[in-house]
């Protein structure tokens, strides 16, 4: 089989999973890990590996960009040290707890290679909470937080990353002189992603085509990660405050066919990008296996079971206290973000699952000599990181909606989810209210046009319908009826002259955006109507 059908094979079941499972509350990395598994069975199915540079240098940044340039730097900043918590001492302390379980357990490694899998395993993954937020309702606070942790968890764990592997290939590491190259890379690329951002951005602002604009965005990533990367850094840090840049400072002021573009392709690419890293690794699992079969099941068995409960039990071990501890110590941090309840705690606590950014940074790691009774060390990396990802997805992944359920932050979200449909409603009514005022202004002035004079009357009579229709639905607000597909395609009953409803939709949307400077509504509420706003506008495109 060429290798180009194996692709197309893998892109079919990729697809095909996703329409199956579309409702499923499962996480999809697990689905495809499952399947990787069972397909790795089939004796003529061909070996599938990922070049190690491709995932590191393409993937990592293209994943990393894309959640940072989705986020709200605002919403992060207000829950910063909860995630500046979460996203480094997490980190550091994994690292370090699981590689003194794999120096207890085997020795042999050395202490390089079981920091190594310490910075491999320690960042968990956003990518199978934002399938199952998707299937059940998480607090806003919640997602929040662990979306902040993911995206600055994954450059702690990178750095971390590159400094053990670094020491693995040349069998020396100097603490001391890595705490120093620590600090000087989360400076120095945090300046140059600010830079990279705002350049691109600016550049961005100044070409109209959104193939340009799609082509700019691509390559935004890429010149925040290599530079970095190659100066001696890890990339990713760099390449998160690009991302953050540009969503805070740029992204608003883009034409709206561009937005469309970039939201659709950067979704599908990076849906592509996940879905092939948690397949092949179900499809090379066999094969590792097979090439770690002269180590004792027993040993193996003990390995991963230990490393294993370490990721588990060891975040439940710091996370509680720190969240207390923090607030006891830092009356600043309370005031700020309040303790939050023993249930939100147990959440974050619990959602501790590993995926996408651990299996690329293993499968990117070279092969390696000195091997450990004949097993490259690699290929037993590996294994554990798959094991762990495979444990937390099936353990934590299945029971995050049950759990939530039984804590009763189900509820709590669901009702965050109603009160979202009300500052929907409340939105569009501000952004309703703000046209009537210039209809009424464009009334006046059109009076020696006939014609014109019709078409702002229409309009006027439109849209005073419609603030009477929204403000009946806010009076008497019914939380069962969330059906915002109804409310978006009430603005396209009517057919407007493009002319006059472009002016209309510049008002709507600086409404909106007023809004947003005004914190009177959310990011998610924001992305919502904004999205719908460049949608109506393809129409006149």
């Amino acid at each position: 089989m060429e290798g180009i059908e194996v692709y197309i094979i893998l892109l079919v079941i990729i697809a095909a999973i996703g329409i199956l499972f579309r409702k499923s509350s499962i996480p999809p990395a697990l689905l495809l890990v499952i399947v990787g598994i069972l397909l790795s069975q089939i004796p003529s199915f061909p070996q599938v590996e990922l070049n190690s540079r491709v995932v590191l240098d393409l993937f990592l940044p293209l994943l990393i960009y894309q959640i940072s340039r989705n986020s709200s730097w605002r919403e992060v900043k207000q829950y910063i040290h909860s995630i500046a918590f979460l996203a480094v001492g997490h980190v550091f302390l994994m690292t370090i707890l699981v590689a003194f379980i794999i120096h207890w357990i085997m020795p042999g490694l050395g202490w390089p290679m079981a920091f190594l899998i310490g910075a491999v395993i320690s960042p968990p993954d956003d990518v199978a909470i934002v399938a199952i937020s998707a299937k059940v309702h998480i607090p806003h606070r919640i997602m929040t937080v662990l979306k902040g942790e993911a995206i600055f968890n994954d450059a702690t764990a990178l750095i971390l990353f590159r400094f053990a592997l670094a020491a693995v290939l040349s069998q020396h590491f100097y603490p001391e002189k890595a705490a120093l190259s620590f600090m000087l890379v989360v400076i120095g690329e945090t300046l140059y992603g600010l830079m990279v951002g705002n350049c691109f951005g600016s550049l961005s602002m100044k070409i109209r085509e959104p193939v340009l604009q799609m082509t700019i965005s691509f390559l935004t990533p890429l010149i925040a990660y290599f530079p970095a990367e190659r100066m001696g850094g890890c990339g990713i840090l760099a390449t998160a405050v690009a991302g953050f840049t540009i969503a805070d400072r740029y992204y608003d002021r883009y034409q709206p066919e561009g937005r469309l573009l970039l939201g659709s392709v950067w979704s599908t690419l990076t849906f592509l990008i996940e879905s092939i890293l948690f397949l092949c690794v179900g499809l090379e699992m066999r094969f590792v296996i097979e090439r770690i079969s002269t180590l004792e099941l027993r040993e193996l068995f003990i390995l991963s079971t230990s490393v294993i409960l370490t990721v588990i039990v060891g975040r439940f071990l710091f996370v509680y206290p720190v969240a207390y501890l923090a607030r006891i110590f830092f009356p600043s941090i309370r005031k700020k973000d309040p303790t939050p309840s023993w249930q939100q705690i147990f959440i974050i606590s619990w959602a501790g699952m590993r995926g996408g950014i651990s299996l690329a940074a293993a499968l990117a790691i070279p092969p390696l000599i000195s091997p450990l009774n004949g097993v490259n060390p690699r290929d037993l990396l590996i294994f554990i990181v798959f094991c762990v990802i495979f444990s937390t997805l099936l353990i934590q992944g299945l029971a995050f909606p049950w759990i939530l359920k039984i804590l009763g932050l189900h509820a709590h979200g669901k009702k965050e989810h109603h009160l979202e449909h009300l500052s929907i409603l409340q939105a569009k009514l501000r952004m309703i209210e703000a046209v009537i005022v210039w209809l009424q202004e464009s009334k006046k002035s059109a009076k020696e046009d006939f014609k014109l004079y019709k078409e702002v009357n229409i309009h006027l009579r439109d849209y005073e319908n419609r603030k009477k229709n929204i403000e009946d639905r806010v009076e008497h607000h019914n939380n069962q009826m969330l059906n915002t597909d109804n409310d978006y395609n009430a603005y396209s009953e009517f057919k407007d002259p493009a002319a006059l409803s472009i002016e209309i939709m510049v008002i709507e949307r600086e409404a909106l955006f007023e809004l947003w400077r005004e914190k009177k509504i959310s990011h998610a509420v924001k992305l919502k109507l904004l999205h719908h706003l460049d949608y109506r506008s393809k129409q006149f495109l």
